[in-house]
């Protein structure tokens, strides 16, 4: 028995045991892991997924298609510079209303804007811009519209006296501050 009690203390002696820290390293770059391993773990994730979209729409690129598609894209870009035509151009109108389609698109210009209003009457949907206007201000003298008004209110005053500047001339001379 003593010597079983001396292999088992000496077999434990012979092998000591070494134990380091355990160190957490992410794997994933989005974690703090080695950024190389980006691209493989999007691949094995895309590779993984099987999900499709239920609302998906399938498209089919023929030529026929595509000749559609931009056919409608410069009808629809012509008739928003008909539209913008008829709300800023050279003879701007108060109010208006174009169809095109199952497109109704109405305008009203108020004070200080111009209201648009469209409507899908396909899908009975509508939307409502507001536009502000930009008023220049400046008549053909290049005065603003301001002060045309007020200059025109006070032509009719008689008493007025010439405005004098209080501090003319003090720019002109030098304080001697370095």
């Amino acid at each position: 028995m003593r010597k079983h009690i001396l292999l088992t203390v000496l077999c434990a002696m012979a092998s000591s045991a070494h134990a380091d820290n355990l160190v957490y390293k992410p794997i994933n770059p989005s974690f703090g892991g080695d950024s190389f391993n980006s691209n493989h773990l999007l691949s094995i994730a895309n590779s993984q997924n099987d999900y499709t979209d239920p609302d998906r729409v399938e498209r089919s690129d023929s030529q026929t298609d595509m000749f559609v598609r931009q056919l409608q894209s410069r009808l629809l870009s012509s008739l928003a510079g008909e539209v913008t035509e008829a709300i800023f151009g050279e003879n701007p109108q108060d109010s208006g209303r174009i169809v095109f389609g199952d497109q109704v698109i109405e305008f009203a210009r108020g004070l200080d804007s111009v209201r648009l209003t469209i409507i899908d009457n396909s899908t009975g949907s509508v939307t409502e811009i507001e536009i502000p206007l930009f008023v220049s201000g400046t008549d053909g003298e290049g005065s603003t519209a301001a002060a045309a008004l007020i200059g025109s209110a006070l032509s009719g005053a008689t008493n007025a006296e010439p405005y004098e500047d209080p501090f003319a001339g003090v720019l002109d001379q030098d304080p001697g501050i370095q």
